[in-house]
């Protein structure tokens, strides 16, 4: 197979919304934590917010993904979930992230 390099194409990152939900609902389940002890500790006035990380509907910002990934004893990279998209941009792309197929 011959492999290709394109000027142009490259992955781009996407965070999978549903899929982190899920990890952090894990590592919620894997703590002494409630749902009640993280909104005290990340200083939300509803619960609300996170219900809609663990339903998939939002993820937390930066602030919270930081406190979160403190609180529950893990890293952002296990919370955070990605995939990797192929992507095509309009004008040459750095080598260090073009994609080769």
């Amino acid at each position: 197979m011959n492999r290709t390099l394109d000027s142009k194409l490259f992955l781009n990152p996407v965070i999978l919304k549903p899929e982190t939900g899920k990890n952090i609902a894990e590592c919620i389940a894997r703590s002494n934590l409630r749902i009640k002890d993280l909104q005290n500790l990340l200083e939300l006035n509803q619960p609300q917010a996170i219900y809609n990380w663990l339903s998939g509907k939002d993820i937390p910002k930066v602030d919270n993904l930081v406190k979160l990934a403190h609180f529950l004893d893990t890293t952002i990279d296990k919370l955070v979930a990605v995939d990797l998209r192929e992507n095509q941009a309009e004008c040459d792309v750095p080598e260090k992230f073009l994609y080769i197929r």
